[in-house]
């Protein structure tokens, strides 16, 4: 059985990405898990407050009713039945979710979250954090970030994988390569030469030996750059990718990059998913 955990704040681009995780649940037979935690001591917006309100959310934890903003959009929804599950922790987010997801009540595969425009969210702040990246490292489960205005149709037909062909980008590029199949898209595994030194050919060729799975619609892209935003959104556009891909690593070039800026840049200016997959 496979699960998505899907955060949530109850923030209109909670909404969205909402929609977004529940095409992906529905093409993938998948139960989507709805989370949410409250504090009592930690302040909440309007819309949280007024969604507290109408479900009474003390009652609501004993009980496990549903969420209404996202009842109307499942009823909505023309694509197809969605298992569904409501969870509400009290605690601080971070650690509330760690602890739901080390319980392993749920096994957890991936988890979905919104992402403001500006890279403000307090749900992608907290995803991004340094502190919560070691977390989300012992959690060892990939974090899609869905842009504000991103629209999933239930199809990745395009799905971009960034490389610098280190042998630990391997077991990762594997597990997505299962995700390629699933959806039955093409799969790019792009390098961006920054260095221009030495022909990259030679490790590309180690990096495709080693690799235990094959699959027919994987193309291995080299690209010389001296602007690496510019090239990777130029590439995007071209190839019409749906949803980006990196090993969210310290040793790794790309996740310098999304860390502090590449990730916001994508999400001001291309509106496409990234898909942050974090390795011990």
């Amino acid at each position: 059985m496979k699960n998505i955990l899907f955060p949530t704040d109850f923030s209109e681009i909670s909404l969205n990405a909402f929609a977004y995780a529940m095409a992906y649940a529905q093409k993938l037979d998948a139960t989507l898990i709805v989370y949410h935690s409250y504090h009592e001591d930690v302040s909440v917006d309007e819309k949280t407050r007024s969604i507290y309100d109408k479900i009474d959310i003390d009652n609501f934890r004993n009980k496990k009713d549903k969420f209404p903003p996202f009842e109307k959009l499942i009823k909505a929804s023309t694509k197809g039945n969605l298992k569904v599950k409501y969870i509400v922790d009290q605690g601080v987010f971070v650690n509330s979710l760690f602890n739901y997801v080390a319980k392993r009540d749920d096994k957890i595969e991936i988890i979905i979250m919104g992402t403001r425009n500006t890279g403000n969210s307090s749900l992608f702040n907290i995803f991004m954090e340094t502190n919560t990246i070691k977390i989300l490292e012992e959690i060892d489960k990939p974090v899609i970030a869905v842009p504000a205005n991103a629209k999933f149709d239930g199809e990745l037909n395009n799905i971009m994988f960034l490389v610098d062909y280190r042998d630990e980008e391997i077991i990762p590029l594997e597990k997505l390569t299962k995700v390629a199949k699933e959806f039955s898209a093409m799969l790019h595994v792009v390098h961006f030469d920054l260095a221009h030194g030495e022909s990259i050919t030679p490790l590309m060729t180690k990096f495709k030996e080693n690799l235990n799975v094959s699959y027919k619609k994987t193309k291995f892209v080299s690209i010389d750059s001296i602007n690496l935003k510019k090239s990777l959104s130029e590439y995007c556009k071209e190839k019409n990718i749906d949803i980006i891909c990196l090993l969210n690593q310290e040793r790794n070039l790309y996740q310098r990059f999304f860390t502090f800026s590449l990730a916001e840049d994508l999400i001001n200016n291309l509106d496409i998913p990234v898909m942050a997959i974090y390795k011990k």
